[in-house]
């Protein structure tokens, strides 16, 4: 007989196949309930035993004295930390500044300046001596060899400037300024302030040929140095590169063993291993040409000092570039104002304006906070104070010495130094923003603690 869907199975067996299938789904889905049922159970113990390990977790919290506020607070903290001291140096964390101010703030802070002057201020007179001796001889011996072979080339001598001749020295007489004044031909040469041009240079001129048509083009020695139609200050000091280099090459400059001339985008020097044995480990010799043109405001005196050097930190005025690289500003003659400060620190009165910037100077480059301060960027401080004040007695020399970190401080979180006499140039202007604000968070910090100032001292 045939069978139908519901037919039976082998064996005899009565229970349908479909039944069977239910059975099994029964008891899968029982074993799940189990798991479930015993899941749920362990999950409500464990919310039951929570408050009891959360009381215990804040004792043990309130029990152990090394127990921190959260780490989000620790991380603000240590940020804020890095803001204001810029090293995590132990020399200057707050624990070492807290022990150098308890041992100096019982000392009067006149008598801290006198004693930091002595000890790492004062240079020997016979260091001064000796290193003006030597610079004199070199600028010399460039005189001898040019006026022997380009008789028109000079103006003057070549004379020496620098710290060690406006009494602002510190240490060490190991840095001269070797000018080279350069004689142009009055009728053939106009000066043209760069403040007025497309080029917004305040501080800086242009040497513009003038005059073509009565003298031409080759008439002049210096026509060959031209830039389109105006002197450049790199081209001279390439031709004084080669002058230097066979001066030294020839014998000019002593028996010199070691000796170097180094020339970038910033600067042309003559260093000096060992000058004079025992005194300086070297001395540095910059090479600069100058002009001396009359101007619409008078004599201008200019050099030869590159667009921005003035500006730069310390570091990276330190840094040398490719000489032979393009720069829009390569035609530009720094308006010198030497004369002018020098007259602002004269101490004619018998007043203390050359230790406070000298003392300043020795400050900011034993800080490492303050070091990317150049040391134009330190006397620029001090000629704006010397502006404002006119007591400078030796008996206000703490006075005016707070005085001038206060200025500086005030520089510092203006975020501008204008200078002395450029007023509209700036002299933090290759500083980043970031970095002013340490300084000035770091110096306003000191100048708050008490007794700060003189940690500054120790």
């Amino acid at each position: 007989m045939a069978s139908g869907g519901g037919g039976r199975r082998p064996g005899g067996a009565d229970t349908p196949w479909w039944v069977t299938g239910i059975k099994v789904v029964a008891g899968i889905g029982a074993v799940a309930l189990g798991a479930y049922a015993a899941a749920r159970a362990a999950e409500e113990a464990l919310r039951e035993e929570e408050p009891m390990t959360s009381t215990q977790s804040a004792a043990s919290c309130s029990d152990d004295k090394a127990c921190k506020s959260d780490s989000s607070d620790s991380d603000n903290n240590a940020d804020d930390d890095q803001w204001v001291d810029i090293n995590d140096d132990d020399e200057y964390s707050d624990s070492s500044d807290d022990v150098r101010q308890s041992s100096a703030g019982e000392r009067p802070l006149v008598e801290l300046l006198e004693e930091y002057y002595q000890d790492k201020v004062q240079a020997p007179d016979e260091e001064i001596t000796a290193m003006k001796a030597v610079a004199e001889q070199v600028a010399q011996n460039i005189t001898e060899y040019v006026r022997g072979r380009h008789a028109n080339i000079l103006q003057r001598d070549v004379f020496v400037a620098g710290s060690a001749y406006d009494g602002t020295t510190v240490k060490h007489p190991n840095m001269f300024v070797l000018l080279v004044p350069l004689n142009l031909e009055a009728n053939m040469w106009k000066i043209v302030n760069a403040k007025d041009t497309v080029l917004k240079a305040p501080g800086y001129a242009l040497v513009h040929r003038a005059n073509t048509d009565f003298y031409r083009p080759g008439s002049s020695i210096w026509d060959r140095f031209l830039v389109g139609t105006y002197l450049n200050s790199d081209l001279i000091q390439r031709l004084l590169e080669d002058v230097l280099n066979k001066v030294t090459n020839r014998g000019f400059t002593f028996a010199y063993q070691d000796y170097y001339v180094t020339s970038s985008d910033k600067a042309l020097t003559l260093e000096l291993i060992h000058p004079v044995g025992g005194l300086v480990d070297h001395l540095t010799l910059q090479v600069v040409p100058c002009i001396t043109l009359e101007g619409s405001n008078g004599t201008v005196c200019l050099e030869g000092i590159p667009h921005g050097c003035l500006s730069e930190s310390a570091e990276r005025s330190a840094r040398k570039a490719d000489i032979y690289e393009r720069d829009p500003y390569e035609n530009l003659w720094y308006q010198s104002t030497r004369t002018k400060e020098a007259e602002m620190l004269q101490d004619e009165d018998g007043g203390c304006r050359k230790k406070c910037l000298q003392i300043l100077k020795a400050v900011c480059h034993n800080q490492p906070p303050l070091s990317s301060l150049s040391e134009f960027h330190v006397k620029t401080v001090c000629l704006h104070l010397c502006e404002e004040e006119s007591e400078w007695e030796d008996v206000m020399m703490a006075e005016r010495f707070l005085d001038v970190l206060k200025t500086l401080e005030q520089f510092l979180d203006d975020k501008k130094l204008p200078h002395v006499v450029h007023k509209e140039m700036d002299l933090f202007e290759g500083f980043a923003s970031r970095q002013l604000g340490k300084m000035n968070t770091w110096l306003q910090k000191r100048l708050k603690q008490p007794n700060g100032v003189h940690a500054l001292l120790i």
